[in-house]
């Protein structure tokens, strides 16, 4: 295929990524970890205020990555901000994986990218957690910015690519914790590559055999350093932060290992969820892309296999198919392994099997010779395409917070807006307006994602019980957890009414109204009171 018609493809790829990404960014409703990042957006967007919280939080580049984002929208108060200026901020990023995909250079086949580029577009978990205010997607931009200058330098040698994925490591390091992951990983990736060509240089002659320079490591190593440690010190003002950060690998490392709670699963959970899962008449499966990725392994790791040529060029670098087949393997199991696991933590593995995948679809297309298999190939290539993006459309845009779709993990449910709009609604007719008095009593896990849905509001006050809550004489509204209720119900009487909405499956929040605000809020609906 022309190389003006391959360069065309790729870049209506990018434009379809954008643009699938950012469609509707406020369709589905704040997912409790996206509220919990939003209102530490917020102290950094209002106050330029950042302190990195060791226990709970990850590192601080999303919420310094938001700021040109908010501040373009003239958004300078957390309540002015929503969800499409914060899920704006992973979407670009996600999309812009596909551009990273063109640092490969010479070691990636222009088909190869091609597919690659339009499997990620298409990915409907890619997509999905790209539509997240959390910091997967990032993290995955910088994993493979990593990845690919790592790559770079080992095929050769030199400051400006040390550099690179330096700053690309400490920009991981900086956004989540699991970037050790990923590191090991790349080791190990970069070790089998440096051990093959050794081994090649010894036997065949002309070779020249690859060399690390101690001096591009400290330079790495300084830059990766450097960079986090910007961060985490909120850019000089906060040092201690550094230390919180080095401290925090352990607190991880325990959750990760041996205290999980509620996020644990078995080995195959990930490799499951991508390869097949059904629930309430609903089939997902993103199995076509782990098996062009196993092609893609097949394609590489065979002596014979390196040898496979166009006319005028490798269809990859062989050096660049061994470190990615090495590193995938690798992350894919130690992710699996671990006992913490989110289902959006699948992204930096999941990235080698896209490029891989890329690489298989390619190897098939040039082995196939005859032209009427070949139309066969494109069209089962372009149908598992349009099966990926129907399936992207669907998780998306018609079930974005449905349980039913697999990548939906403790979402806050489509009635939740509900209560917000209620309480929006009850303050419209109150005299205090925006400044009435809101008591919120549940516990953390039940609390959000209301301190961003009441972002707005002055007078929130947030308890874990009833107990500690004080006095409910001066009260306008009241938000209980259902373990509350009975509690709550007694303490206001019969002055209150009250109705249930739904936080998320079998999670159920009492909204308590005082009587006349209630008859006051059916009388301008026309209802009877």
């Amino acid at each position: 295929m022309k190389k003006t018609v391959l360069g065309g493809l790729f870049f209506a790829a990018l434009a379809a990524a954008f643009a699938v990404r950012l469609a509707s960014l406020s369709l589905r409703p704040m997912h409790h970890d996206e509220a919990n990042q939003a209102v530490k957006f917020g102290a950094l967007l209002e106050h330029g205020e950042y302190r990195y919280d060791k226990s709970d939080h990850h590192g601080p580049t999303l919420y310094y990555l938001t700021l040109p984002f908010a501040k373009a929208r003239n958004q300078f108060k957390l309540a002015d901000v929503d969800e499409a200026t914060l899920r704006a901020v992973p979407a670009v990023f996600g999309a812009g994986l596909l551009l990273l995909l063109l640092l490969a250079g010479p070691g990636l086949a222009r088909e190869a990218r091609l597919i690659a580029a339009l499997l990620i577009a298409a990915s409907p978990v890619m997509t999905y957690y790209s539509r997240f205010y959390i910091q997967e997607s990032i993290f995955a931009f910088f994993s493979l910015g990593f990845l690919v200058s790592l790559w770079r330098y080992l095929r050769q040698p030199n400051s400006g690519w040390a550099a690179a994925a330096g700053i690309f490591a400490g920009l991981m390091a900086a956004t989540k914790e699991t970037a050790v992951v990923v590191y090991f990983a790349a080791l190990l990736a970069a070790a089998a590559v440096m051990i093959r060509q050794r081994r090649r240089a010894r036997r065949v002659k002309n070779i020249v055999r690859p060399r690390i320079y101690f001096r591009d490591i400290v330079f790495a190593a300084a830059a990766a350093a450097g960079t986090a440690a910007l961060f985490y010190s909120s850019f000089g003002t906060h040092p201690a932060g550094i230390v919180d950060a080095l401290s925090a690998l352990k607190t991880f490392a325990v959750k990760g290992v041996s205290a999980p709670g509620l996020h644990a699963h078995p080995p195959f959970f990930y490799l499951g969820l991508l390869a097949f899962t059904k629930s309430g008449g609903l089939v997902w499966s993103e199995a076509f892309v782990l098996l062009l990725g196993l092609a893609g392994m097949a394609f590489i790791i065979p002596k014979k296999a390196s040898e496979i040529m166009r006319e005028d060029r490798s269809l990859i670098d062989e050096s660049f198919g061994l470190f990615l087949v090495v590193y995938t393997i690798a992350s894919t199991l130690v992710f699996s392994l671990l006992a913490y696991k989110t289902p959006w933590n699948i992204l930096p593995f999941y990235l080698g099997w896209l490029v891989l995948a890329g690489i298989g679809g390619a190897a098939i297309l040039e082995s196939v010779k005859p032209p009427i298999l070949k139309t066969v190939v494109l069209l089962a290539l372009a149908a598992g395409l349009a099966h990926l993006g129907l399936q992207n459309h669907r998780a998306n845009f018609l079930y974005p917070s449905d349980p039913r779709n697999p990548y939906v993990y403790a979402q806050t449910g489509s009635d939740f807006p509900k209560l917000v709009r209620r309480v929006e609604d009850l303050a419209a007719l109150h005299p205090a307006k925006s400044e009435l008095i809101i008591k919120v009593v549940a516990g953390p896990y039940e609390q959000w994602p209301l301190p961003w849905s009441l972002r707005g509001f002055k007078n929130v006050g947030y308890w874990a019980d009833a107990a500690s809550a004080g006095d409910f004489a001066r009260v306008d509204l009241v938000i209980a957890a259902g373990d509350q209720t009975e509690i709550i119900k007694g303490r206001l009487g019969e002055r209150f009414v009250f109705e249930y909405f739904g936080l998320r499956p079998d999670v159920l929040l009492a909204l308590f109204i005082p009587r006349d605000a209630w008859n006051r809020f059916l009388k301008s609906r026309g209802e009877r009171t």
